[in-house]
């Protein structure tokens, strides 16, 4: 039964990672893995947890060993190819030479990304930025462009958004909303504030982009770890062995102490005259009239909460991962839905 667990967990994860086109090494697969409770009855709700192999355990997750003995028996029975310490679905070798190459392409982007938003430490009630999307991932192609989370300071969402948005486009390095393909721009599609740092679009494919999510620039650390506290719960639904990253240090851009002094005391005037509060009001009817809240996909925009990801491909990617498990009989009936896109 046991194995029979892990067994489930294993294919399901190269089986939601093959539709990305990455190969896993066997760490990656211990630490994403899907957590194999989903799969049990489909008639418990989706979001309900009958019993957690999280960082919260009721359960004692299965250590490494097991799921390495796990592998060696997969590869031995042909259900999974190994190459060179990566694991992939049969058939599909040539995704170790595609991961290789599109993970250098990702380190000169990495480069680049972390030179543009040095500047970020000059935008006042910017707490934090995370790189998301294919960056995190580090599975990026020539056109990929650059998604970052941003957490600003509670009260100050729209003008923050104004801010970042401003400096950005000083560099020349936003993306535009009209542009399809933008090599090396930075995407700005979601914010949230200090006080809600909970994602609430809980999904497989929410839970698997956010593990990944990378920290590049905070104020304190504290509010990191905060923000990892606050989705490990529902994250640990999803996957089965995630846990705070603990090396992001290295991708962390380099603090400047004049432009963090420049920051607080361009805030302190800004709140001490009362100015903030016009060109938050200000920021945010400019930033209301101009957002198009008809494109499907998800676009959110409120106080605590600005994301823009029109025609996100969450669905698409929910869809085949539905079809893949559907194709392997060990899964019964076992499907996931999206987080509630239009």
């Amino acid at each position: 039964m046991r194995e029979l667990v892990i067994k489930k967990s294993i294919l399901a994860t190269l089986a939601y990672y093959d539709i990305l086109d990455y190969p896993l090494t066997a760490g990656e697969i211990f630490k994403f893995s899907i957590n194999p409770d989903r799969m049990k009855s489909r008639e418990a709700p989706v979001n309900k947890v009958l019993f957690v192999y999280s960082t919260h355990k009721t359960v004692p997750t299965p250590p490494l060993a097991d799921y390495l003995n796990c592998l060696d028996v997969l590869v031995e029975n042909r259900e999974v190819e190994e190459k060179n310490g990566f694991y992939f679905l049969p058939g599909r070798p040539h995704l170790y030479e595609e991961r290789i190459e599109k993970n250098k392409v990702a380190e000169q982007k990495w480069k680049k990304a972390r030179r543009y938003l040095f500047l970020v430490q000059a935008v006042p009630y910017i707490e934090a930025v995370f790189a998301s999307g294919s960056l995190a991932l580090g599975h990026t192609n020539e056109e990929s462009d650059l998604d970052v989370l941003v957490i600003t300071k509670d009260g100050r969402i729209w003008l923050a958004r104004m801010l970042i948005s401003l400096a950005m486009n000083i560099l020349g390095v936003r993306r535009k909303n009209k542009e399809r393909i933008a090599p090396d721009k930075i995407c700005l599609n979601h914010y949230i504030t200090t006080v809600s740092l909970k994602i609430p679009f809980e999904s497989l494919y929410n839970a698997q982009s956010y593990a990944h999510l990378t920290p590049v620039f905070w104020r304190d650390e504290k509010i990191i770890k905060k923000f990892w506290r606050e989705n490990n719960e529902w994250v640990g639904k999803f996957l089965c062995r995630w846990e705070s990253p603990d090396a992001y240090q290295r991708r962390a851009i380099k603090k400047n102490k004049f432009l963090r002094w420049l920051t607080l005391a361009m805030e302190k005037i800004l709140d001490r005259t009362k100015l903030a509060d016009g060109l938050e009001k200000l920021s945010k009817k400019v930033q209301i009239f101009r957002i198009n809240f008809n494109l499907p996909g998800r676009i959110v925009a409120s106080d605590q909460q600005l994301e823009f990801h029109p025609y996100s491909a969450e669905k698409e990617i929910v869809a085949k991962y539905n079809k893949a498990m559907a194709k392997l009989e060990i899964f019964g009936n076992y499907q996931e839905t999206d987080s509630g896109l239009r």
